[in-house]
């Protein structure tokens, strides 16, 4: 399973989300394109919010896709150790939405 992100028809510029028109140069047809690996730039840890023998952390880390972006905001599914770290990206349904993940 992938990540899929938005690729410009025109100049071939990646977002994610998607947009309407291209931030670069305002294209407004973009395709999607799977990428599959990411670099780890930083990441932090936020408070649960189970309860009982649920309760821990939240990994959320930012990442750059490769090898052409573009950078990303996403839950980390592993514990990470050091920024440039590679991850492998997927989605996952998280209440009805399909988010960024990325896996050691």
């Amino acid at each position: 399973m992938s990540l899929y992100v938005y690729e410009c028809r025109a100049c071939g510029h990646r977002v994610y989300p998607a947009r309407l028109w291209c931030p670069a140069c305002g294209h407004d047809g973009a395709r999607a394109v799977a990428v599959e690996e990411g670099q780890l730039l930083a990441w932090t840890t936020l408070p649960s919010a189970g309860q009982g023998a649920d309760t821990g952390v939240t990994l959320i880390g930012t990442a750059r896709a490769l090898p052409d972006g573009p950078v990303l905001v996403l839950r980390l599914q592993d514990s990470p150790t050091h920024i440039g770290q590679r991850l492998r990206l997927f989605e996952r349904t998280t209440a009805g939405r399909a988010l960024p993940w990325g896996a050691l």
